[in-house]
């Protein structure tokens, strides 16, 4: 298990502490948990894979057990223009694992989201789901079926059910920060807790013909972003300072888990700094209804920097590797970059320990504009029924105790 090694003061940076998953059946580990839990620090917990049946989790695989043919298409997000589009599912599994550019060279990061969209993981991927939920760490917590923690689970049946998952996301990644169609999950905000595991990988490496074509071309970009910003005219020895910024070390995805604490200033630092962002089809971000739930946001290294100096906030930061399942509490701010191709599988729980800020979130999404991709209401009645069955299990366990005494 990881925890950030930096919690009360100052920024969290980074994280410290490990333990694997076959050491979580011990009391302390347990306790551990909780600890961190409930003061709403992310928790990692790593070799998740070692006690499953070991399915292949690699997509084309996962793709022929779904659909016999490889032919048709499917819909993903073209991650520099932030729309989707039709790609057939052979040339889509195909650039998972071999990497796809545009005719510049500059490479073309793509993502399949909540997939598979037309219907349950479980349903179309039983065995699978299966497999993802034997890898799941703490399942008093995180089991979608029967946590004894996990308030999503005592909905009554004839309410409908929100939809916590299991959801899978697959998606490229290269190591470095192209600043531009990075395959990247924005910053935002869930409204319950979440885990997150790292199922497999695929290295994609990029030529040396690329990586001349991607220094020249994040030049440009710069010179264009300071004269859109700013009205200035830029120099070619300005030009020149441009460089790429690469990942160091093993892992496949770079997490930024922020406090929720810091929330206020990272909302501010987003306003102030707004139109210095790009969004769909790589226009500067113009409007900004809620600086984390419209998720247009990705900060870069060089605005993690910023943040700092000017509010001394920074992340968690965490290289996520195969096989690790990261937790996130609710409402903290997240964001997340592929280092490498990736597929992910996900779930939402709701905790004890934070039914408070569940409440609070839900609250805090029925404020959002009515036409706001965001806002959605799937919490809290979920949350009611969980804080009512919770107490009437208790007064069980209290009555039995009293009469064994």
């Amino acid at each position: 298990m990881l925890i950030p090694d930096k919690i009360h003061k100052g920024a969290p940076s980074t994280v410290s502490f490990c333990l694997s998953s076959h050491e979580l059946l011990g009391d302390e580990g347990k306790i551990n948990f909780r600890q961190h839990w409930a003061n709403g620090e992310p928790i990692v917990v790593r070799d998740c894979l070692e006690q499953t049946p070991g399915l292949s989790w690699e997509p084309m695989v996962m793709w022929r057990a779904l659909c016999e043919s490889t032919d048709c298409n499917i819909k993903a997000v073209d991650c520099l223009a932030n729309c989707e589009f039709e790609v057939s599912a052979r040339q889509f599994f195909k650039g998972y694992t071999d990497g796809r550019s545009y005719p510049n060279l500059w490479p073309e990061m793509l993502k399949l989201q909540d997939w598979p969209p037309s219907d349950t993981f479980e349903n179309v991927l039983p065995r699978h789901c299966d497999d993802f939920i034997s890898a799941l760490p703490y399942q008093e917590y995180t089991d979608p079926r029967n946590g004894i923690l996990n308030l999503g689970t005592m909905l009554p049946s004839t309410f409908l059910k929100p939809d916590l998952g299991p959801k899978t996301y697959i998606a490229y990644g290269v190591s470095m920060e192209l600043g531009r169609g990075d395959s990247v999950t924005k910053l935002h905000c869930d409204m319950s807790d979440a885990v997150n595991i790292l199922m497999h990988t695929s290295d994609v490496s990029l030529s040396k013909d690329q990586m001349s074509a991607i220094a020249t071309l994040k030049r440009k970009h710069k010179a264009q972003d300071r004269r859109e910003l700013h009205c200035q005219r830029v120099s070619d020895k300005e030009l020149d300072h441009g460089s790429c910024v690469s990942a160091e070390g093993e892992g496949a995805a770079l997490w930024d888990i922020f406090r929720r604490e810091d929330v206020p200033k990272l909302e501010a630092y987003l306003r102030k700094h707004s139109k210095e962002f790009r969004n769909t089809f790589c226009c500067p971000v113009e409007q900004v209804f809620h600086p984390i739930h419209d998720q247009s946001f990705y900060l870069t290294l060089e605005h993690k920097k910023q943040l700092k100096e000017e509010y001394g906030v920074e992340p968690w930061s965490i290289v996520q590797k195969l096989g690790e399942a990261v937790f996130i509490p609710a409402g903290c701010p997240h964001q997340v970059r592929n280092l490498k191709s990736c597929t992910k599988v996900a779930v939402d729980f709701v905790s004890p320990e934070n039914i408070k800020e569940c409440l609070r979130l839900t609250e805090e999404f029925r404020r959002l504009p009515m036409v706001h991709k965001a806002r959605e209401d799937k919490l809290e009645k979920m949350i009611l029924h969980g804080v009512s069955n919770a107490i009437k299990r208790l007064g069980e366990l209290i009555s039995k105790r009293e009469r064994v005494s």
